[in-house]
């Protein structure tokens, strides 16, 4: 096995943006590759850990007792145990009615132009803060716009997505803080002017006229939904730093077949040149180009 090549030098640490907050009208309904990575993980963890070789190695580095019962409740509560499959029913239905009246090739249009826009303006808008509000305010500004708010894959979620972002955006506008309309001004002059935020405007409320026309409301209050929704995501948050915790403390006491095992190391297997190459990647780490393998042992999720 090639030596694994660690991530940890090219990543800068800090606190993920989480997903953008539902409104009272949708919930977001599926959770992405890297956190359904996450909980794959952490419950072949759970359960392998508990062999007598394993389970008597990380207990001498403080695994107990009360941390595994810690590592279930996190993951239950991550993988929506606590909602009643009313929930279930509910969210089924305001994602059937996501397409409304724009259908098939005009809908997936819509929302593939959006995308666009959320993939350029979101970084664009991370570095913008970085270069020009105030060095001592810049990562608590860059954290409040951001706050719940992150890349959504295509599909009715990056809709609340750009929606939030465009509200922030506004805010902005609004706001009489100097450094507000810093980000604000240089936005417009990098392109994103108010004719081109009302193109965005009128994308979403073709897409969010469509749901409306058709959408059935829930036999579940909107409200309970978002508040399943947001335990369900704090779920997520603690399995992902109870996972990340105890993934770097154990890492260095199991070699990398037990790793694998216990699932601390991911595994892929690719083929180049007809030979099989396998390293450690993280779960959000994207893949290089032409299938080259990168990351190992890095924060998952």
């Amino acid at each position: 096995m090639p030596k694994a090549k660690s991530a940890s030098a090219s990543r800068t640490p800090g606190a993920r943006p989480g997903p953008s907050e539902p409104s009272e009208a949708s919930v977001p309904l599926a959770l992405t590759a890297a956190e359904q990575d996450l909980l794959g993980r952490a419950l072949r963890f759970l359960v392998n850990v508990q062999a007598a070789p394993f389970i008597a190695r990380a207990r001498r580095e403080g695994y107990a007792a009360n941390e595994h019962r810690e590592g279930w409740r996190l993951f239950k509560l991550a993988a929506g145990e606590q909602r009643p499959l009313e929930h279930l029913f509910a969210e089924a239905a305001v994602e059937a009615a996501s397409g409304g009246g724009v259908e098939g090739a005009e809908r997936m249009q819509l929302l593939r132009e959006v995308e666009v826009f959320e993939n350029t303006w979101f970084p664009r808008t991370r570095a913008i803060i970085r270069r020009v509000v105030q060095r001592e305010r810049r990562d608590g500004f860059e954290a409040a716009f951001f706050k719940h708010l992150e890349p959504q894959p295509l599909g009715s979620t990056v809709v609340m997505s750009v929606g939030t972002y465009l509200r922030r955006l506004e805010g902005l506008a609004r706001n009489s803080d100097g450094d507000a309309k810093k980000v604000h001004k240089t936005l417009a002059a990098r392109g994103l002017t108010e004719a081109k935020v009302q193109q965005v405007r009128d994308l979403l409320a073709k897409l969010e006229a469509g749901a409306g026309a058709q959408a059935q409301p829930p036999r579940v209050p909107a409200a309970e939904l978002t508040r399943a929704w947001r335990e369900q995501r704090e779920g997520i948050e603690g399995l992902r730093d109870w996972f990340n915790d105890w993934a770097t403390t154990l890492r260095q006491v199991f070699p990398v077949n037990a790793q694998i095992q216990l699932g601390l190391t991911a595994v892929r297997r690719t083929a180049a040149a007809g030979v099989v190459i396998e390293e450690d990647v993280s779960l959000d780490e994207d893949e290089g180009a032409d299938g080259e393998v990168t990351g190992a042992e890095p924060r998952v999720g």
